[in-house]
């Protein structure tokens, strides 16, 4: 009997810490970069807008102010705000201050994967009262979900909430609600549960800097950080660290940057910081105006192009010759026919344009993602009429470039066999063969997600309109690569954002090689219509590709540059 009860007792224990939850503030309206957007259903979107409020805060300064009209039944907004939860939570709760108006309300909880999770309690969600009130909702309760990925189940982390006000009571009316203080009861720590966040006061992110630069920092939720970045020496370079810093009681702290001997031009200074379990990376991204010329400019050539010949070179040390409409230019871009097909969540835009993300720096072309201009950059060697830089097999392409790893940036560098000449003969997409190779494809973005970038970039092989033999080798294929290539595994120890790496293809009548400096990392047999038509490239900085896009970390910019690309082609 005395053992039964024990066990029961330590039954009984264990049951009690399995459901010991911390509370955290995920969304306070204290720091709201973007604000929330709000959208309506069968009444016009106008009829609603939302601000930070003073005059009505629960806690801190500022609530979240929804002032909105309804004029027919079946009426309802949403108001959608940003959020990110990272580990697994169990109740939800939120403040609100009613207005009396019987309006209908519930809580949409939207996942990494797109798909939404709609909570709703009809017997407690009408909101018939004046003042605050706490609300929750049980995220493990049965409830509606739609889209995304349609799994069922939710993905983390969460990254939107939306707040559902709903027509209910006499019409027509035009109100105001108030939001504050959204918590959440998380199975783990404050940090581990929202994150925490490396932070660069100064000098501002893409910043020139020479010599000695003190780089201010703040990081509220670590005591330590470590700062490494990558030096000259070597075949590769080797990482060094540069400082590590114990942040004072703010989480506030600074440390000198020696420019002078570290390379010449783009860099990336990663800093560290941890705490238990969680580890946030942020990488800093800088032009050193001074330092040391470490491998810049075009090399001799390459193995891989061994009896080639040289068709086109382009180490960006002169003046930039792209354009949107001028078929003269070295370069289009979009990807041709008239960017009908480009991909990127921040658009691809013209040199020509107020949002022109092409920029040469010293010897350097630099391609900026900026949020702020809504915009990012593609380079085409083909134009829409058919024009321009290509090369049929035996042939070699290659690109040294670096990559900013920030969430849902796409670096890439990627040829395509030329459809543009059966496309402009009327041709409908549909029905012309290409083939696609992607020499590489990088993804920007560490934690729950995100790619994990870590040491890894894509290789993916395409085999377009084809039918089932194209699906089939395009099958074989993707197989025999084996992608993702995990850079340290061939003995290459910096990644595509800590340092320039140069990336290349070589297509041959039976194989289709590709190399990461110099060094072979897949293989696989050679595609028909690689064998038929040539080849021209592309190189761009894109967002997307699927993933969450967040540059407010980096003050919504993120940069790629390349230092050269070059053509080879065999007789």
């Amino acid at each position: 009997m005395k053992r039964l009860l024990l066990l029961s007792g330590l039954l009984a224990c264990k049951t009690a810490l399995a459901q010991v939850t911390t509370p955290v503030i995920v969304q306070d309206f204290e720091k709201v970069p973007v604000l929330p957007k709000v959208w309506g259903v069968g009444v016009p979107n106008e009829y609603a807008s939302v601000k930070l409020a003073a005059n009505r805060s629960l806690q801190g300064k500022h609530s979240l102010n929804l002032h909105y009209r309804f004029t027919g039944p079946n009426q309802y907004f949403g108001v959608t705000t940003a959020v990110r939860i990272l580990a697994p939570i169990h109740k939800l709760h939120w403040m609100l201050y009613g207005d009396a108006s019987n309006s209908g309300q519930s809580l949409y909880v939207i996942d990494s994967k797109g798909e939404t999770h709609k909570y709703r309690n009809p017997a407690t969600a009408k909101i018939d009262f004046k003042g605050w009130k706490e609300f929750t909702v049980d995220i493990n309760a049965p409830h509606e979900t739609w889209g995304g990925d349609k799994n069922g189940k939710i993905d983390y982390p969460i990254t939107a909430l939306t707040f559902e006000v709903n027509q209910g009571g006499t019409l027509p009316v035009e109100s105001d609600l108030y939001f504050d203080a959204v918590r959440v009861d998380s199975e783990k720590s404050a940090v581990e549960t929202v994150g925490a966040q490396v932070s660069v006061v100064s000098p501002a992110y893409g910043a020139d800097i020479k010599g000695n630069t003190r780089v201010v920092l703040s990081a509220p939720d670590f005591k330590r950080l470590t700062v490494f970045s990558w030096k000259p020496g070597g075949a590769y370079g080797y990482r060094s660290t540069v400082a590590t810093i114990n942040l004072d009681s703010k989480g506030n702290g600074s440390f000198v940057f020696p420019a002078d001997v570290f390379p010449h031009g783009p860099i990336t200074v990663t800093i560290t910081g941890e705490t238990g379990t969680y580890k946030d990376n942020c990488y800093l991204q800088l032009y050193n105006k001074g330092g040391i010329s470490w491998k810049e400019g075009l090399p001799e050539a390459p193995p891989a192009a061994k009896g080639m010949t040289l068709v086109f070179a382009d180490d960006f040390n002169g003046p930039l010759s792209i354009s949107g409409s001028d078929s003269k230019a070295q370069y289009y871009s979009h990807k041709p026919p008239n960017g009908s097909q480009d991909f990127s969540s921040l658009p691809f835009s013209d040199y020509e344009s107020p949002k022109n993300p092409f920029f040469q720096v010293d010897s350097y072309l630099r391609i900026r993602a900026d949020e702020k201009k809504n915009s990012s950059g593609l380079l085409s060697s083909v134009h829409n009429d058919a024009s321009g830089i290509k090369a049929s097999l035996p042939a070699y392409f290659e690109c040294r470039f670096l990559g900013p790893n920030a969430i849902g940036t796409w670096p890439a560098f990627w040829l395509m066999t030329d459809y543009m000449p059966q496309r402009n003969a009327g041709k409908p997409d549909s029905d012309v063969p290409v083939d696609e190779l992607d020499i590489i494809e990088a993804y920007g973005g560490e934690g729950p997600g995100s790619p994990n970038a870590y040491d890894t970039y894509q290789i993916a092989v395409h085999a377009w309109n084809q039918g089932e033999a194209g699906k089939a080798a395009e099958s074989a294929a993707r197989k025999a690569v084996n992608s993702p290539v995990h850079m340290k595994k061939f003995g290459i120890p910096s990644t595509w954002y800590e340092a320039f790496h140069t990336y290349g293809c070589k297509i041959t009548e039976t194989d289709t090689i590709y190399y990461c400096d110099n060094i072979e990392v897949a293989r696989h047999k050679t595609l028909e219509i690689s064998k038929k038509h040539p080849f021209f490239f592309m190189i761009n900085l894109a967002t997307g590709g699927g993933w969450p896009v967040d540059l407010s970390r980096y003050d919504g910019q993120a940069d790629m540059y390349v230092d050269y690309v070059r053509v080879y082609q065999g007789k």
